[in-house]
Parts: structure tokens; sequence; C-alpha cells
């Protein structure tokens, strides 16, 4: 397997010992660094002989494609994008002439593809993302909301993202700033994650001093482990604004029962199901979070409910197995309909 340098991918890969190489950047506009990458790869391809090739994201495209063109073997993109395509001559030729198929981590990606190129020749299928169960086991509790300062009787809830405008907590805080003072003192929610370019947690913290919500807060830094704090909340909450094709935090807070209340983004609610595993809202409805949140409190059956209706959803539609089997399944038809 070939990784962006210093990708999630390649960091991912180097954890569980997966045979890779990510000592190139694909991104890199120097020519030597290209040449470089394509020498690899073409070496790679020829030891290795793969039955199918499957780039995961534009320069693999590309590159994969114009080696492709002395091996002859079924060329298959991943999109786990939440961007539209570029409208240009050469994207249009990688997908209308080089591809054979096209697998979608996200349904809400099939029409922004279609919209841009002629895909009648290449064959599709929408693959929901999966979580590995094994790395989720049920755990203990660890005091979380002791450390948090949180009452028996409130709610924890916590969005878990880096602090990015695309993230949009700033929804939860103008939603907070909704409730009435003695049901905004029900409820506690965790805000951890990276700094971003654009944004850091000291200025959402102004924000919420502003909304005189900031008694609801807990902010956190990025936590290297999420599992122990998942495990102790209440509710999980997504307020992303952009981005989500594929949101791998909303299947970690079903892993462990937790119902979730989440914008109307790209995949999010192709995974989370209005009022069977947890709520959607518009990212741009402050009030209806409100509403949500109100609803919740001190409803432990109705979030009880949805956090087993989440684990059941979890085990049936968003397992690893099930994307390998469905994208094993996708290569072997591609292939067929190759030879």
């Amino acid at each position: 397997m070939y990784a962006q340098r210093n990708s999630p991918l390649a960091e991912w890969a180097r954890q569980d010992s997966v045979p890779h190489n990510d000592d190139f950047d694909f991104h890199s506009t120097n020519p030597l660094q290209l040449s470089r990458a394509v020498r690899s790869l073409k070496r790679k391809i020829s030891e290795f002989r793969p039955d199918v090739l499957n780039p995961h994201c534009p320069p693999g495209h590309a590159l994969l494609a114009l080696l492709n063109r002395s091996h002859q073997l079924p060329l298959i993109r991943t999109v786990a994008e939440p961007r539209p395509p570029k409208r240009n001559l050469l994207n249009r030729m990688l997908h209308e002439r080089s591809l054979h198929g096209l697998i979608y981590s996200s349904a809400s990606s099939v029409e922004r593809y279609r919209d841009v190129f002629d895909l009648r020749n290449v064959r599709q299928s929408v693959i929901l993302p999966g979580l590995d169960l094994g790395r989720f086991p049920p755990m203990e509790q660890t005091g979380w909301r002791a450390k948090l300062g949180v009452r028996d009787d409130q709610l924890l809830a916590a969005i878990i993202a880096r602090m990015s405008p695309e993230k949009g907590q700033e929804l939860l805080i103008r939603a907070l700033a909704l409730l009435v003072p003695a049901a905004r003192d029900q409820l506690v929610v965790v805000l951890t994650g990276d700094d971003s370019r654009e944004r850091r947690g000291e200025d959402l913290k102004v924000m919420a001093h502003e909304h005189n919500v900031t008694d609801s807060l807990r902010f956190l830094p990025r936590l290297s482990d999420v599992r122990t704090l998942i495990n102790e909340l209440d509710l999980g909450i997504i307020t992303s604004v952009r981005s989500e094709a594929v949101c791998r935090i909303a299947l970690e807070y079903m892993a462990y029962g937790k119902p979730i209340v989440s914008t109307n983004i790209n995949i999010l609610p192709e995974v989370i199901r209005h009022e069977q595993n947890g709520w959607i809202v518009d990212p741009d409805d402050p009030r209806s979070l409100a509403d949500i949140l109100l609803s919740l409190l001190g409803d432990r059956q109705k979030l009880d409910d949805s956090g087993r209706r989440a684990t059941q959803l979890l085990h049936s539609d968003f397992t690893l197995e099930k994307v390998v089997e469905q994208t094993i399944d996708f290569y072997n038809a591609v292939s067929s309909a190759h030879a």
C-alpha cells in the first residue's frame, strides 16, 4: 500500500503493521519528487502484480491512470471527499476514460460526481464506512463526570472535533443561549479537539462568554484516546457545517451505545437516522438543536432507547467486516466486467 506522507492512513498502517510505503508526497509540485514516486509505483506494480488498482486521492488517481496505460488493470477510485470534483478537461478524462469502478463513501457524493462527469460506463457503488469493533471493547467507568465537575442529575454530552469553523461548534453555543437558565443548568457539554489554523479553543471560549453559556461547557485539549470519555457520555453531538464524508466519531459514539444529535451534512443523515439512533437538525437552526436538547433533559428512557438502537445499527450496517465484504465483491464485479 502507498500512502501520502504523514497522512492518517500512513499512521494507521504503522499501528497495524500493514506493509506500506509513505515516503512520498503525492501532493508535491516538485517534479523530482513526483518522478521518484512514479518510478517507485511502477516498480511495485510490476513486482506485486495486483489484480486491481485502487487510488483514494486525486494525485494517486492521476499517477495510477498514467502507469496503468501499460498494465491495463481494473482501476477503481474511492471517493471520500465532501467537495464536488473539479470541472476541467484532465479530471474529465481521468474519470470518464481511465476509470472502471468508483466507490463512494457516502451517497451524498453520488450526485456531485454525476453532475460533473459522464459515468455511464463506470461501475459505481456506495460503501458506507465501518468500524473495527474489536477496538471498542466494554470499558469500566474512569470518573470523567467527577473530573469535569458534572453533577449526577446533569446530562453529559460532547463534541469531539477539531476547533475548526467547519465543525460548527458555534451552533451548540447559540443553542445553549436559547435555553432558559434552569434548563441550561441541567446540561454539560465537553468540547475537545485540536486547534485549527482558522480557529482555536480560546476563540470558542470567548464566544461562549459572550453568550453567557460558559458554565455549561468544559474545554479539553485533544485526547489521545477518546473511548473512556465516550463511554461515560449520555449523548454525542456533531455540529458540522461542512466536510463529513466518513465521520468516524459517529460510529465511535454508536460503539458505546450513545445516541447522537447531528446536523444533516453529507454522510451524517446516512449514519444517524432521525428518531432512531439520534436526531437530525439543520446547521443553520440553533433553535431546533435547543429544542431537541430540551426534550432530552431528564428523559433517560429516550436516551437509553436511542443508544440501544445505535449499537444495533452499528453491528448490522457499519462493521469493518461488512466494508471488506462489500469492497471485495465490488472488486470482483469490476474485474469480471473488465476481463
